[in-house]
C-alpha cells in the first residue's frame, strides 16, 4: 500500500523540478510538471516522484491527524 504524505517545498530547482522535504525529514527532488508555479513553503502531495496536487497547511496538518489517529488504531487493535 501506497502512504501519500504532504510534503513541504523547499526549494524550487527549475520551472518543472522542486525539492521536497519528506515526512521522515529527508529531502527529494520530485517534478512539478503537473503543477506549474510551486513556491517554497508550499505543501503538496508526491507520488512516485511526482507533485501531484497542492495543498493548504491545513489540508496537510489534516492528513497527518488522519494518519496519525489511524496508527494509534492499528497499534491499539495489535494489542
Amino acid at each position: 500500500m501506497c502512504q501519500v504524505l504532504p510534503s513541504r517545498v523547499v526549494s524550487v530547482l527549475d520551472e518543472s523540478e522542486v525539492e521536497v522535504e519528506l515526512s521522515d525529514g529527508r529531502h527529494v527532488s520530485a517534478s512539478s510538471i503537473l503543477t506549474p508555479g510551486l513556491a517554497i513553503g508550499e505543501y503538496v502531495l508526491v507520488d512516485r516522484g511526482m507533485v501531484i496536487e497542492r495543498l493548504s497547511a491545513e489540508e496537510a496538518q489534516e492528513i497527518v491527524e488522519v494518519y496519525r489517529q489511524m496508527a494509534e488504531l492499528l497499534a491499539a487493535d495489535a494489542l
